[in-house]
C-alpha cells in the first residue's frame, strides 16, 4: 500500500500533467480558431475572384493582359536597376578596401 507521502506525489504530479494539458487544449483552440479565419477569408476572396473572373468581357481580359505584361517589363526593369546599383555598391566597397 502506498504511503500518504507517494499519494500526495503522486497527486501533484497527476495536477501537473493536468495543468499542462489544459495549457495545450487552450492552445490548440486558439490556432483552430486562427486556422478557421484565415480559411473563411480565403474562401471569401475565392469566391470574388470567381465572381470577378465569370463576370469578365473580352475587354477586360485584354485589359488585364495588359496591365500584366506592363507589371512585368516595370519588374524586369526594378530588378536591373538594383543589380546595377550592387554592382556599383561592390564596385566603391572594392575600392575603398584597396
Amino acid at each position: 500500500m502506498a504511503t500518504l507521502e507517494e499519494l500526495q506525489e503522486q497527486l501533484k504530479k497527476t495536477k501537473k500533467e493536468l495543468r499542462e494539458a489544459r495549457e495545450e487544449i487552450k492552445e490548440a483552440k486558439i490556432r483552430e480558431q486562427l486556422y478557421l479565419e484565415r480559411l473563411e477569408n480565403w474562401a471569401e476572396k475565392n469566391q470574388d475572384l470567381h465572381r470577378e473572373i465569370s463576370g469578365m468581357t473580352m475587354d477586360d481580359v485584354a485589359r488585364k493582359q495588359r496591365a500584366k505584361a506592363e507589371y512585368k517589363e516595370k519588374y524586369a526593369k526594378d530588378i536591373e536597376i538594383a543589380e546595377t546599383f550592387e554592382k556599383q555598391a561592390q564596385i566603391k566597397i572594392g575600392e575603398l578596401g584597396a
